[in-house]
């Protein structure tokens, strides 16, 4: 089969840590078809993260509000998929309208999740049922990816670095702290209720954390957790900097490959992964009986992070500041 792959599109349409999660598989299609021209489709929120990433040739950036609601706009993506001429489309977020897509483009060999109209797929791939059987998304996506290899993946795992961005975060980061400082990144901020942790805990860790003089803290987030971390502020004793609204996800990435950042603290969430990935050792705060919010099935894979998988308002400050602590005594 590899000698007539030529052009691959890999379909992932969801949210950042979702993406991200798929990179191994990428990295194994490159490995398997190391010729190959291949194609991500990310939404548009996310495609300018991986724009430079080294296993992957083109991004196609696309609406997936648009993909659920217009079918003018899918018959658009559509014609777009068959003008490309791929010879092999993977869809990793099972979806009846990127299957369709994939059908309709005539792209001769299709891979997906045995759900959701998988009578337009050519290989369907039996999906774990997460109750029974708790497997590692990194795996599952590799194994969506097995059903054209025969390789294993190399365990390489990177993200990109936009030199542009990198030079707007070094600027920032000279202005507004001393060389000496080591910095622990913390976002406090979530879209899901269920996945908060309260914000006076937060506050709390904050000034735990700055009692030691030689670290301070970064508060980030979205321009729509603005509020949110204020309020964190608010409630604080000590001073932090906050930018909070200020990153786009490029610098959000230099950032985290930044060697003065020496941990990223945060709840389950998109930043969560951009941290760990880049290389920066995480600790992450996962809401257990909460759907989607799992360390065993969305955690990072690197030695150096922590995770605390409890009940959010089980989860006591000197937990958090202690696993701090343990991250921060290994660099």
């Amino acid at each position: 089969m590899n000698q007539d792959i030529r052009r691959i599109l890999f379909m992932r349409t969801d949210r950042i840590g979702d993406v991200l999660m798929n990179l191994p598989a990428i990295r194994l299609l490159r490995q398997t078809f190391p010729k190959a021209w291949i194609m991500l489709m990310a939404d548009e929120s996310v495609a300018p993260l991986l724009n430079g990433h080294s296993d992957i040739d083109e991004i196609m950036p696309v609406s997936s509000k648009q993909i659920k609601k217009s079918l003018r706009y899918r018959l658009n993506l559509t014609k777009k998929i068959k003008q490309i001429q791929c010879d092999l489309g993977l869809v990793s977020n099972p979806d009846k309208n990127l299957h369709a897509m994939l059908y309709f483009a005539k792209v001769p060999v299709r891979v997906g999740y045995h759900r959701k109209w998988s009578f337009f797929l050519t290989d369907k791939v039996s999906p774990d049922k997460a109750c029974q059987n708790i497997t590692h998304e990194i795996d599952k996506n590799i194994k969506l990816v097995k059903r054209v290899s025969d390789k294993n993946w190399d365990g390489s795992l990177t993200l990109p670095v936009d030199m542009g961005a990198a030079r707007e975060v070094e600027e920032r980061l000279g202005k507004e702290f001393l060389s000496s400082e080591r910095l622990i990144v913390i976002h406090p901020g979530t879209s899901d209720p269920k996945k908060r942790w309260p914000e006076i805990y937060f506050a709390q860790l904050c000034d735990e954390i700055q009692s030691d003089q030689s670290l301070k803290v970064l508060l980030i987030g979205g321009l729509e957790e603005a509020e949110s971390s204020k309020r964190v502020m608010d409630k604080m004793k000590t001073k932090v900097s906050n930018w909070t609204g200020v990153l786009n996800l490029k610098e959000l990435s230099a950032l985290f490959h930044h060697p003065k950042v020496k941990l990223a603290l945060s709840v389950d969430s998109g930043p969560a992964h951009i941290a760990w990935i880049a290389g920066t050792p995480t600790v992450i705060l996962y809401a257990k009986n909460t759907t989607g919010s799992d360390p065993r099935r969305w955690g990072p894979r690197d030695k150096k992070s922590e995770v605390i998988f409890k009940p959010m308002s089980e989860i006591t400050v000197e937990e958090v500041y202690e696993a701090a602590r343990k991250v921060l005594q290994l660099r």
